[in-house]
Order: C-alpha cells, then sequence, then structure tokens
C-alpha cells in the first residue's frame, strides 16, 4: 500500500516542478494538484464554493480508491494549501487520516521562494503544459502578489505534523536537487 508525500507551498514555489522529479527519482505516482483542480474549475469557477467542495470530494475520492488496490506506488500529492483556511486544514487532515487509517505514513515538504522568484517562473514550459489555467501568463503573475495579501500560503514555524515535515527553499537550487534532499530527509526508495 503507498505512502503519500504533500508538497506544498505557494503558486510557483516548485511543487510541480519538484513532485515531477521525485516521481522520476523514486517511481512514485505524481498527481498534481491541478488535475483536479482544472475540470472543478472549468464547472464551478475558480475559487468558489462549489469549486472547493467539488475539488476535496474527486481528491479524496482517488486516493481512496489508491489505497484500497492491493499493489500501489507512493503517492506524491501537490497542494495549494492555505493555512488561515479552515477548507483547507480540514481538507489536509481527512488525508492524514484516510492514508493513517490504513497504515500508511504521510510526509510534507513545505516549499518556499520569494514572490520575485515565484512571479519569474509564470510561463516557464512545465507549468503551461501542466496547467492550462496560467496560459494567460500576465494573471498568473498579477495573482501571485494578491495571494501573497490575501492568504497565509507557508507555516510560519507552525506547522501541524512536525515530525514529517521538511522545508526547502527552492530559489537556488534544481528541482532534482530538492528530490534528492527530500530522499535523504525521509530516507525514501524506489518503489515502482
Amino acid at each position: 500500500m503507498p505512502d503519500l508525500i504533500i508538497i506544498i507551498g505557494p503558486p510557483a514555489s516548485g511543487k510541480a516542478a519538484v513532485g515531477l522529479a521525485l516521481s522520476q527519482s523514486t517511481g512514485f505516482r505524481f498527481f498534481h494538484n491541478h488535475m483536479t483542480a482544472e475540470p472543478a474549475a472549468a464547472l464551478f469557477g475558480w475559487g468558489t464554493e462549489a469549486y472547493g467542495e467539488a475539488a476535496d470530494e474527486i481528491r479524496l475520492s482517488l486516493m481512496t480508491r489508491a489505497l484500497a488496490q492491493p499493489i500501489m506506488p507512493s503517492i506524491i500529492f501537490t497542494f495549494f494549501w492555505v493555512f488561515d483556511q479552515a477548507k483547507d486544514n480540514c481538507f489536509v487532515a481527512k488525508l492524514v487520516d484516510l492514508f493513517e487509517a490504513k497504515g500508511q505514513r504521510v510526509f510534507f515538504v513545505e516549499l518556499i521562494a520569494s514572490l520575485e522568484t515565484r512571479v519569474a517562473r509564470e510561463g516557464t514550459p512545465l507549468r503551461l503544459a501542466l496547467k492550462p489555467s496560467k496560459h494567460d501568463v500576465e494573471r498568473a503573475k498579477a495573482f501571485h502578489a494578491e495571494a501573497d495579501e490575501k492568504y497565509q500560503m507557508n507555516s510560519c514555524n507552525d506547522f501541524p505534523y512536525p515530525a514529517r515535515h521538511v522545508v526547502i527553499n527552492t530559489e537556488n537550487q534544481s528541482p532534482a536537487e530538492s528530490a534528492e534532499l527530500i530522499i535523504r530527509h525521509f530516507g525514501l526508495s524506489w518503489n515502482a
């Protein structure tokens, strides 16, 4: 049965890039946030209550089915966790409970990067390939300042699961280097 690695951080902090690199180094399944966010937003609009409920339901349903498989590699999931929103805290708690109820481990990788770095990453080929909503690059760039003002997107040394948590600054290292740090920190190994 699979363990779960949740990669969190502000938009463009490197969640998808690091998650993909980690997947390539470990054989874990890569399940990034936009795989469920984009369809929910297409139907209900970004940020609406119906969007949030639908995206969370889809994610929990898919994770439940993954846990039911007799042989399943560990899963890397990226998530834009807003720490000062109760609904996000509740979703993460449900996800942790789901995996721990099956005897699986949940690890958290929190990424940090400056606003300037995150804005500069908009429009990169990987972001455009994985995230259709980011094709309006100017709008995506503008969202960073809005999000920084509106949301608490990093834990600020008050993480609810401290024993299974690592913080990585992605500004001056490649996604592959970040993946190697994660592998070493948690003692992960290949499990295709």
